[in-house]
């Protein structure tokens, strides 16, 4: 499937879909996600920040370097951290009786962020195109859908189900 498909079935059932992203799992396919979800999350930045230069009077060589300080802490950084992130949740995960392993808490927060992205990219066009309201209604709503679908990956990696259940 691709990925956009596996992303709406996410939506609507997001135990199956992270079951079916175990099957799945490789090492550089995690990373894949992550540095997707980095440069998406990159791309739903620039319209505010085009609007906050020129709103601001300041002159593209300003733009260029906030473009470029941003495509550095985005893509670079930003995976980084998560991977730190993933790390941080299997060891706290695991004083909790856990049954999970470093690659599946990878790919539970790279999957939820993935999930994830339609709304982030809706909330960077609200940011210059919609009033402050509708903004913080989608920031919101990304927030709600990202740790929803977080909790719900751990929940399978971490405390599967057993078979007589």
């Amino acid at each position: 499937m691709s990925i956009l498909v596996d992303i709406g079935a996410a939506y609507r059932s997001p135990r199956r879909e992270m079951d079916h992203q175990l099957s799945i799992m490789t090492e550089p396919r995690i990373m894949m996600l992550g540095l997707t979800y980095c440069a998406l999350s990159f791309l739903a930045e620039l319209p505010g920040l085009s609007a906050e230069v020129a709103l601001a009077g300041e002159s593209n060589d300003v733009l260029y370097g906030k473009v470029g300080s941003l495509f550095i802490w985005r893509v670079f950084f930003a995976l980084l951290m998560f991977y730190a992130i993933a790390a941080l949740s299997r060891l706290i995960l695991k004083l909790f009786q856990g049954q999970g392993t470093w690659i599946e808490a990878r790919l539970a927060l790279m999957w939820a962020l993935m999930v994830s992205t339609p709304l982030v990219l809706i909330s960077g066009m609200c940011k210059v195109f919609a009033p402050p309201p509708v903004f913080l209604v989608a920031s919101l709503l990304t927030t709600v859908v990202f740790f929803w679908q977080w909790v719900t990956c751990l929940a399978v990696t971490e405390f599967p189900r057993s078979a007589k259940a």
